[in-house]
């Protein structure tokens, strides 16, 4: 599906942003736990909602692709394919870092051993 070493590379920062998303959500919210009624003001909740909406559809778009890598792909052994898109879909975040590190970085195709 992606050949070259820089659609690779863009794949691999979009699988990445939704992780640097997550923090950044946690350092806005977590401070304000304790801190007696305080709240966004209304640019700031416009803005954090478009950014989470935006995260959300770009994981699901993530999901999609990966999935459809997964079953189209030799790489990964057809007895583990099944396997594969379970973790992608409950582990999402997490495992598809871990998919595109295993499968999709690499320039050589990889047994299916792996």
């Amino acid at each position: 599906m992606i050949q070259s070493r820089f659609g690779k590379l863009v794949l691999g920062v979009l699988t990445l942003l939704p992780i640097a998303y997550l923090f950044y959500f946690m350092s806005l919210v977590i401070p304000d736990f304790g801190a007696p009624n305080h709240a966004f003001d209304k640019q700031q909740f416009n803005i954090l909602f478009k950014l989470h909406l935006s995260t959300m559809a770009l994981i699901v778009g993530l999901l999609v692709f990966y999935i459809t890598h997964l079953f189209r792909t030799d790489s990964v052994a057809n007895d583990k394919k099944a396997l594969w898109a379970i973790v992608l879909f409950l582990g999402n975040v997490i495992a598809m870092v871990v998919y595109w590190f295993l499968y999709i970085w690499p320039s050589g195709s990889r047994s299916n051993n792996a």
